[in-house]
């Protein structure tokens, strides 16, 4: 069996894969696997497109509209800066958090065949789905770079902490990505249920509005959401000129490490049985 990047999944059997990656040079063949999956998912995704990797910031960019029209009824505030720019620089980050779950929760399940046929390490198949997300991430992220040059946006020593955002955000909607893989798998009311839980987290974050003007006595509830400090920081470092919240940051990464503490034993102790419910 090969994909369409031209990398046969037969020939990584015979490499000596096996579940949890550790025998045949496992970190090798590990991404090997994954490179083949990511080439397959993504040429997979735009080959009947007529605007092909367009779509990448098409979605963030119907959002930004749809918010801008709401200002409009609601005087949602964007403190002084630019409101297309204060919305896209949290839609970028947002965006990519969220097809990065939503491609992950039944990647387990879409690659059945693969799984009944050749031992691989079911982790591949999320970190595939997290890593074509992140092509999406960049496409739209030349977008946002073109806009704050429109607006003249000055930028300075905060774009330091822009890896560490996306290290962040990367780590967080894996281990999301992780536990829904391993219930969706299994229930596909988990996966059936991903664009609800999406569109309350998105509405729940500060991506239409600034985080200040949550309310005092949601605040507490609010501040664990762990995408709430990400896109803070991320808006902080693009158009605000500052450094990230650091306390709102360290509660993000607590909660962010909770999740692996929950999702990634779970993951690992259902995946063995992963083809035999597939």
């Amino acid at each position: 069996m090969s994909d369409s990047s031209g990398v046969s999944f037969g020939q990584t059997r015979r490499r000596g894969y096996c579940q949890t990656g550790t025998r045949g040079n496992g970190p090798r063949r590990f991404a090997e696997l994954a490179r083949a999956l990511v080439a397959r998912e993504f040429k997979g995704m735009y080959r009947r497109s007529i605007l092909g990797p367009a779509w990448a910031f098409l979605q963030p960019l119907a959002y930004m509209v749809v918010f801008t029209f709401l200002r409009g009824v609601l005087d949602i505030p964007s403190e002084g800066v630019p409101y297309a720019l204060f919305t896209f620089s949290a839609l970028v980050p947002w965006t990519f958090f969220s097809n990065a779950i939503s491609r992950c929760a039944p990647s387990v399940a879409a690659n059945g065949s693969i799984l009944k046929k050749i031992s691989v390490p079911r982790e591949v198949f999320p970190v595939a789905a997290v890593i074509t997300s992140m092509i999406d991430l960049l496409i739209a992220s030349v977008i946002l770079a073109g806009m704050m040059l429109w607006f003249q946006t000055p930028v300075g020593w905060t774009l330091l902490w822009i890896p560490l955002l996306v290290l962040m955000t990367v780590f967080l909607a894996l281990g999301m990505g992780l536990g829904l893989a391993a219930v969706g798998t299994y229930k596909h009311d988990v996966i059936y249920g991903i664009p609800f839980l999406m569109q309350f987290w998105l509405l729940a974050s500060p991506v239409m509005y600034p985080a200040s003007e949550v309310p005092e006595q949601w605040r507490s509830f609010f501040d664990l959401n762990p995408m709430a400090g990400i896109i803070e920081g991320f808006r902080n470092v693009l158009i605000r000129g500052t450094a990230p919240d650091t306390e709102m940051l360290l509660v993000s990464l607590t909660v962010t490490l909770l999740v692996w503490g929950l999702a990634w034993p779970l993951f690992r102790s259902v995946s063995q049985y992963f083809a035999d419910v597939l």
